[in-house]
């Protein structure tokens, strides 16, 4: 993932959290981790602010839209592949 200070970095720093944009809960964090799709973000935006990340819809979406178009560009493939990847588009639904 590309970094976007101040919101989140691309490797980890001191009193970072890693973030996988696509959870466990769906059976996608292995492939998070494998495709390079984490961030590392404070603790306040990963989880226990008011905008954080696990708190708050739209930046959990955006994350994920964010994934999703890196991936596709990232590995030169089409949303029916990152479909077929992740089982779901974040995208156009």
């Amino acid at each position: 993932m590309p970094s976007k200070p101040p919101y989140f970095l691309n490797y980890r720093f001191p009193g970072s959290e890693r973030h996988e944009i696509f959870e466990g809960r769906t059976g996608n964090r292995n492939k998070s981790i494998e495709d390079g799709l984490v961030i590392f973000t404070t603790p306040e935006k990963h989880r226990t602010g008011k905008n954080s990340i696990h708190k708050s819809p739209r930046e959990w979406l955006w994350l994920k839209e964010l994934g999703e178009t890196v991936w596709c560009i990232t590995n030169d493939k089409t949303i029916e592949d990152f479909i077929e990847r992740y089982g779901r588009n974040y995208l156009w639904s």
